[in-house]
């Protein structure tokens, strides 16, 4: 919005320029005479630079493989040059520049590391359950053929907002040299798509997320990267949710899950009020203190409540001993709960064998007997 300086009133302002829907207002930027907002679309990014004198708006479209910013300190507003970083999680940060005077986007190659030539970026849309469309970014090596033989490492968040983490680690261009395939789901409840992608993720549609990322898996395997027996899923802290949930009721799925410090515990963790966040987390997962449907929805995705005996896949979990945010309590009830049905399902498969050895045994001799 802009106002004159004399007569600021609410009265006197007037609209310049308004993020489209589903994009992500990640940083702003602003100089003399312009305003470079920075933008994430679908997981693309770009840049809205928006005229203050005209109120135009020019978009730049960065490049394909960028995943993440990293907005540099501007020396002086009246300079015509904005400096910034792009990174994704195979490609450490290389810096651009934008100049305002000539509408033209420079990178910079002085960088000891080069962009990542080996690596192939994939941008796909899964259909969720209610028919919306969820983003998912893949890496893998360009070079790879059968894709569907190859080890598949998911990533995802879904909670508070928050995007899934999209910057350089040195241990994914590893993964990926070792012919690993990367995906990167961009749940509701994170915060890819803007505000309302957030919404249609949290407290009585936390479901959302849950199937989303059912979706996304669902459709790489589909589309041919990997299989159910050489997936694993990685997630943290409140990832653990989505990632517990579909560990619950879908884990053929995957063949190994990875959890640091997960929030597995939801409804017992809101259920006390004495615990530090509990009063701040309502706004992410509701107050089933005071609302009972609120308390039977947590229950029906909570991961701690719906363990049951059935054949689940590897799981590794860190937790730490001094963590206000996830309680070592619950996470210990978790894995104590998870062993128990993982050891009730392997006795009942026991039995099941030892009766159906017995009942073929019975039915040989009766059929052999003259």
């Amino acid at each position: 919005m802009k106002a004159p300086i004399g007569s600021c009133g609410l009265e006197n302002w007037s609209s310049i320029y308004t993020v489209k829907e589903k994009a992500k207002l990640v940083d702003l930027e602003m100089f003399k005479d312009h305003c470079i907002a920075f933008l994430k679309f679908h997981g693309r990014l770009y840049l809205d630079v928006i005229s203050l004198a005209s109120s135009s708006v020019h978009s730049v479209k960065l490049p394909d493989w960028a995943c993440s910013f990293e907005l540099e300190p501007q020396p002086e507003y009246n300079t015509s040059t904005c400096y910034f970083w792009l990174i994704s999680p195979v490609q450490p940060p290389i810096r651009f520049t934008y100049s305002l005077m000539e509408n033209s986007l420079i990178e910079h190659t002085e960088q000891e590391m080069p962009i990542t030539v080996n690596c192939s970026t994939v941008r796909l849309e899964a259909k969720s359950k209610d028919e919306t469309w969820v983003p998912i970014t893949v890496f893998h090596k360009t070079s790879s053929i059968e894709l569907c033989r190859m080890p598949l490492l998911i990533h995802v968040y879904g909670a508070y907002g928050i995007d899934v983490n999209m910057n350089f680690k040195a241990e994914n261009l590893m993964l990926i040299k070792d012919g690993w395939i990367l995906a990167f789901c961009h749940v509701r409840g994170g915060g890819e798509l803007g505000l309302g992608w957030h919404k249609e993720g949290c407290m009585m549609k936390k479901h959302n997320g849950i199937q989303d990322l059912e979706a996304c898996i669902r459709l790489l395997h589909d589309m041919g990267y990997s299989q159910p027996m050489h997936t694993a899923l990685m997630t943290l802290s409140a990832g653990g949710v989505l990632a517990g949930a579909l560990y619950n009721n879908h884990p053929h799925l995957l063949r190994a899950m990875v959890l640091q410090a997960p929030f597995l515990d939801v409804l017992n963790t809101m259920l006390d009020p004495d615990l530090p966040l509990t009063i701040e987390e309502q706004e992410e997962w509701g107050n089933p203190l005071v609302d009972e449907n609120c308390k039977k929805y947590i229950k029906s995705y909570c991961p701690y409540q719906n363990i049951r005996p059935q054949n689940y896949p590897s799981v590794f979990i860190t937790v730490s001993e001094n963590d206000q945010r996830v309680p070592l309590a619950g996470l210990l009830r978790y894995i104590c709960k998870l062993r128990k049905a993982v050891k009730d399902h392997a006795q009942f498969c026991k039995v099941f064998s030892d009766i159906y050895y017995f009942i073929s045994f019975i039915s040989f001799h009766l059929y052999s007997t003259p």
